[in-house]
């Protein structure tokens, strides 16, 4: 992250759901935002928990959408895009020759696949991280 970047400005707004990897937020470079920096997307959920024990509120709980890296800045605007990946696990293959001195093993790791943000919307939280 970024030393530059304005805290005072968080959490900033998603402003535009371009598709389920890319999402414009309103801070820019003028927030301090440069390209590469890292954000969490969250909403947060209207309904305020309460302790079950003390019935002292614990607050609203923020709900997850997904992170994102800064791939485009504009002055007042960002472009993020889902940096969240899954990997299908790996494949070994063992082969064997006709002498036992001949076996070997070939590992493949699979290529990692990139995962959507969780249902973004505008007007979702966004923060950096």
């Amino acid at each position: 992250m970024a030393d530059n970047i304005q805290k005072s400005n968080y959490p900033a707004l998603v402003a535009k759901v371009n598709d389920e990897y890319t999402l414009v937020i309103n801070r820019g470079s003028e927030h301090g935002v440069t390209k590469g920096d890292h954000f969490l997307v969250y909403y947060v959920d209207p309904d305020e928990l309460t302790d079950p024990e003390t019935g002292e509120s614990l607050g609203n709980l923020e709900i997850i959408r997904g992170t994102g890296t800064a791939t485009h800045v504009q002055p007042k605007m960002t472009t993020i895009k889902s940096n969240r990946v899954v990997s299908r696990g790996r494949v070994i293959r063992r082969q064997t020759g006709i002498l036992a001195s001949l076996s070997s093993e070939v590992v493949e790791e699979p290529e990692k696949e990139a995962m959507p943000f969780d249902d973004p919307n505008v007007g979702d939280k966004v923060k950096p991280v």
